[in-house]
């Protein structure tokens, strides 16, 4: 709550509170890696596995408590006002405002020997770069999935929490035209910012104790056995639904069972106004 009411109060101030927050990261000694991607692509998973060693924390998703003191934790605070915000152009510069805090207060509080803080917006891709500009020394970490794959999930996911049991083809197809135009968008920032990290999900999935060891290398973050160990654990047999264990052999392409050939076609034809030549056909 004290959080949220910095965040409120210093929002008049956010250029400031910006320069403030690059140098007491800088001071402090703490890098920020920020991991962007869009919903049902892998976030969760790809933050809290880059977050496991001792010197590196992880903030999941922090705007969500934020919005709870926001909008009261119980009676006025719903799914469809947090994606109301997410998706909201007028609250553009509250969201990197809010990402900028968090950032600042987290280089405050985390203890001496904590390197590196990870910080997953549940889905702000729209403010990646402003929020980059703000944090001039964050590293930024993005995945991607197949717009198939994700809708797949995303139909799960509505059966799971909701019991929805079937969603149009025009859902679908728009499904694919969100997709398509996100990633658009972002392949346009890469060109921008090359020292950015693009990471397929399919390709982490395959082969995920050498795909996540060499972007450690990357991201310059220790790896150890103790990493290795936990990694191999959460992805060789699947747990709860919203549960960070998957058996990875199974996700690149589950898609490719579970979807019909209208139902794939229909997100294909959502995705080709926008070429990204991400994935064949696609």
């Amino acid at each position: 709550m004290r959080s949220y009411a910095f965040i409120a109060a210093t929002y008049p101030l956010r250029w400031l509170i910006a320069h403030l927050a690059r140098g007491i990261i800088f001071l402090s000694r703490k890098r920020i890696l920020l991991v962007f991607g869009m919903s049902r692509s892998g976030t969760s998973m790809l933050s809290k596995f880059l977050a496991l060693g001792p010197a590196v924390v992880l903030m999941h998703e922090p705007e969500v408590e934020l919005l709870r003191e926001r909008f009261g934790k119980d009676r006025f605070f719903t799914q469809q006002i947090f994606w109301d915000f997410v998706h909201s152009e007028e609250q553009r510069e509250f969201k990197v405002h809010s990402l900028v805090c968090i950032a600042m207060l987290a280089a405050l509080k985390a203890a001496r020997d904590v390197k590196t803080i990870v910080i997953k917006p549940i889905a702000l891709i729209d403010v990646m770069q402003e929020t980059y500009e703000a944090l001039a020394q964050a590293e930024v970490v993005y995945i991607c999935r197949h717009p198939a794959g994700r809708s797949e999930s995303i139909l799960r996911q509505a059966y799971h929490d909701q019991n929805i049991q079937e969603i149009s083809l025009a859902a679908l197809e728009e499904l694919g035209r969100d997709w398509g135009q996100t990633q658009h968008r972002v392949q346009a920032l890469f060109k921008k910012h090359p020292s950015w990290h693009w990471v397929f999900l399919e390709t982490l999935t395959t082969n995920p104790l050498k795909e996540l060891h060499i972007l450690y290398e990357q991201l310059d973050l220790s790896w150890s056995e103790e990493i290795a160990a936990e990694i191999e654990q959460r992805t060789t047999k699947d747990g709860g639904y919203y549960a960070v264990q998957r058996d990875s052999s199974k996700q690149a392409d589950k898609w490719r069972k579970s979807l019909t050939g209208e139902q794939v076609e229909a997100i294909r034809h959502g995705t080709l106004p926008f070429e990204t030549n991400l994935y064949e056909g696609f």
